[in-house]
């Protein structure tokens, strides 16, 4: 009986191998490069990682801005209110009557502060309130952010409950 040995090996076959390997190498490259043109990345996508809304009046830039209530009286402002520029400025806020009012429309019970130059402030600190507000809280408020260096802008501010780590910031007590 003749034993078969195994024929040997062509000598071209390594080298389809490496070939073969570097043509799915490419392939691979090919489709997962494709991925971040679908998906940006998503630290280039700007976002609030607060509760609250931002806004930029002139030099004033104010920070996670939320009313703190429970729809039944005055409601406090909470946030952070930064006078980036050089001179001292007056800053009012108060709630518009509407999503719609024109920013020289009447405003109901509004709250006004000073910042001196460069002065960053904790508004709710500084027990800021707005009176006539019977939101409850989950809705949004128009309110007036003006300036007096910077001009007026109107932004949706979020009505959020006294509760977490908003249990401490309330109304002032009233006079009896």
């Amino acid at each position: 009986m003749k034993r078969r040995l195994p024929a040997a090996a062509p000598a071209h076959r390594p080298f389809v191998r490496r070939a073969l390997a570097a043509g799915a190498g490419l392939v691979v490259v090919g489709v997962t490069a494709g991925c971040q043109v679908n998906n940006p990345v998503q630290t280039d996508v700007p976002y609030q990682p607060a509760d609250g809304v931002a806004a930029n009046v002139g030099e004033l830039a104010v920070r996670d801005l939320v009313l703190v209530g429970d729809g039944s009286g005055p409601v406090v402002i909470s946030g952070n209110a930064t006078n980036k520029g050089t001179e001292a400025m007056t800053v009012q806020i108060a709630a518009q009557p509407s999503a719609t009012a024109d920013p020289s429309a009447p405003t109901q019970g509004g709250s006004e502060i000073q910042l001196g130059p460069r002065e960053q402030v904790d508004l709710a600190t500084k027990g800021l309130q707005l009176t006539g507000v019977t939101s409850k809280p989950g809705t949004l408020v128009p309110v007036s952010l003006t300036s007096s260096t910077g001009g007026t802008t109107i932004v949706s501010v979020p009505v959020l409950p006294a509760v977490d780590y908003y249990a401490t910031i309330t109304p002032a007590p009233t006079a009896s």
